[in-house]
């Protein structure tokens, strides 16, 4: 695994202010694989705080494919606003280049999803990321979970 984008990763949901303020709605169950260019991660709660550690779980609540290029995007954002955070991500799932483009494939069930606090961390991001997904077509949070399952954000 490339230790550039790992560990850029690592440090920053472990150190950074807007990170570690989004991850507080997840509980410790929350795992979300992160397909790297290296090699499989996986961000996790379960110690009560974000940490992401090398190799994949075995049933995640979500898998991300974060290429080199958006690793560097969101980890470089000098911002502590959840929001800002938030759109950047969303920007980077509509992104057309596939060296910047991250996918998502949801693994578990909508109430999983619920349960674990997800809708917490977008509420985190408030009007700004709600706004900004209005304007782009997603109108309530079941929406943007039925788009992602579906592939409307994951495709081109």
């Amino acid at each position: 695994m490339p230790a550039k984008s790992f560990e850029a990763l690592r440090t920053f949901f472990e150190t950074a202010p807007a990170a570690r303020k989004a991850a507080r709605p997840l509980s410790r169950n929350a795992c979300v694989n992160v397909a790297l260019e290296g090699g499989p991660a996986c961000f996790t709660m379960e110690s009560g705080g974000p940490a992401l550690r090398e190799g994949a779980a075995p049933d995640p609540d979500f898998t991300l494919t974060l290429p080199d290029g958006a690793v560097q995007r969101l980890t470089t954002l000098a911002s502590d606003d959840v929001g800002e955070f938030g759109i950047a991500f969303f920007k980077l799932v509509l992104e057309h280049d596939p060296a910047y483009k991250v996918r998502v494939r949801i693994d578990a069930p909508t109430t999983r999803l619920l349960g674990h606090g997800y809708l917490g961390v977008l509420a985190i991001g408030g009007m700004k990321v709600s706004w900004w997904l209005l304007k782009n077509g997603v109108k309530n949070p079941k929406a943007a979970i039925d788009r992602l399952r579906g592939g409307g954000a994951q495709g081109a």
